[in-house]
């Protein structure tokens, strides 16, 4: 049996414990922190030890970055991070349940639900944010208040509507 230090509070621990005695710090091999899905291999070395935290509201901070990282949904997301957990390891491979090219046929495409603009009926429309309304008005005061009340800008023929 050797010593090794965590590396969350630095403690000595010992190696052949799973977690930190000190901090619950998952100590686990990193060797294999790659799993493909879909054919993408993503390295989940960040999202490992977070995933493998005892606590519920510790580990939920993993689901999201996988998420992030991969464009899984919330319930592929978690069942990827209860495989994580289960065999406290990352798999080498994971194929969700419903994968990006499914959602798009799903519930399309989302430049197709664009609102149409009403000048050019282009499709390459943006929401004017509210931001972007209070700057024009603390630029230009009572001479932008027309163009508060739109709610969209035409990138095409840069109209508001």
């Amino acid at each position: 049996m050797a010593l090794i230090i965590c590396p969350e509070c630095g403690k000595e621990v010992s190696d052949k414990s799973d977690v930190c005695i000190h901090c619950g710090y998952p100590l686990i091999n990193l060797v294999n922190t790659k799993c493909n899905i879909n054919g993408v291999v993503y390295d989940f070395k960040e999202e490992l030890p977070i995933a493998l935290l005892e606590k519920r509201e510790d580990y939920i901070s993993a689901i999201g970055k996988i998420r992030k990282k991969t464009s899984l949904n919330l319930v592929d997301g978690s069942d990827l991070v209860d495989i994580i957990r289960e065999i406290k390891a990352i798999p080498e491979t994971f194929t969700p349940k419903y994968p990006l090219e499914n959602r798009e046929k799903l519930y399309g495409n989302s430049k197709e639900k664009s609102v149409v603009c009403p000048y050019c009926h282009s499709k390459d429309t943006k929401k004017i944010s509210n931001l972007s309304k209070a700057g024009s008005v603390a630029l230009f005061g009572v001479f932008a208040l027309g163009k508060t009340s739109k709610q969209w800008h035409c990138n095409q023929c840069n109209s508001d509507f």
